[in-house]
């Protein structure tokens, strides 16, 4: 991996970077956020694109044993491991659907935040989890190649919170960003010189948007253990 400059290039500039930067013709509800922020945060200028739902976290062990009044549930030690929306909504008794899952899980936080379970989290913003990203990149490596991408950091991913860092390498070096200790989490944005495909999140959002051809979103969408799906445009930039 090489570091570069930590100048984003104008087409993904505004919307990877710390925002708001984009002004969107129409207004944002919990029922719309998905395709409201898809117009914030992803450049329109793909075939096709995809939502990533961050993981919620849960050990579901110590649920079982909370639910029993087990004594061990007094001892247990966590184990938080990944699971999907659909499977998170299903503990709180929610049925899943896309069109309706940013409103639901903003109601079962609502619900539970003044007697949090302690064998649940929710998922974490501005960072998908290193499953969904590695599936995603072993699918562009299929579409595009092992191409040179760009991993953008912003400033408060970076280890000294001084400016915002993007390196460059292979997709399949991905990993090695891991070991770096002047970054954390993964990237705020990746993507290639070429402007032919993009990953990008916002640090407050516990969703990535994916764009790029038709062909290499029908790879990774319909994607329910992952949590990925595809997703439409339906609001424009304000002019």
């Amino acid at each position: 991996m090489i570091l570069k400059n930590n100048a984003l290039p104008g087409w993904i500039k505004r919307q990877a970077s710390l925002g708001p930067n984009v002004e969107v013709d129409g207004i944002q509800n919990e029922q719309n956020a998905y395709w409201y922020l898809l117009t914030v945060c992803c450049p329109l200028i793909f075939e096709s694109y995809a939502l990533i739902l961050h993981p919620f976290w849960a050990d579901l062990e110590l649920r079982e044993n909370k639910l029993t009044n087990s004594t061990k549930s007094q001892t247990f030690e966590k184990n938080l491991k990944p699971i999907s929306w659909t499977k998170s909504f299903g503990i709180f008794n929610k049925d899943f659907d896309l069109k309706t899952s940013n409103e639901i899980q903003e109601k079962i936080r609502l619900e539970i935040v003044n007697d949090w379970p302690s064998y649940i989290n929710f998922p974490e913003e501005g960072d998908c989890s290193d499953e969904q990203l590695g599936f995603v990149r072993n699918r562009l490596i299929e579409s595009y190649g092992d191409v040179v991408a760009n991993y953008y950091y912003c400033i408060l991913k970076t280890g000294k919170w001084e400016e915002d860092k993007i390196y460059s390498g292979k997709l399949s070096e991905l990993e090695q960003l891991k070991d770096n200790d002047g970054v954390r989490d993964n990237p705020t944005a990746i993507f290639p010189d070429d402007k032919s495909w993009c990953l990008v999140t916002d640090y407050d959002l516990p969703f990535t948007y994916i764009g790029g051809s038709e062909k290499f979103i029908t790879s990774i969408t319909d994607n329910e253990y992952l949590d990925i799906y595809r997703i439409f445009p339906a609001f424009i930039e304000k002019v």
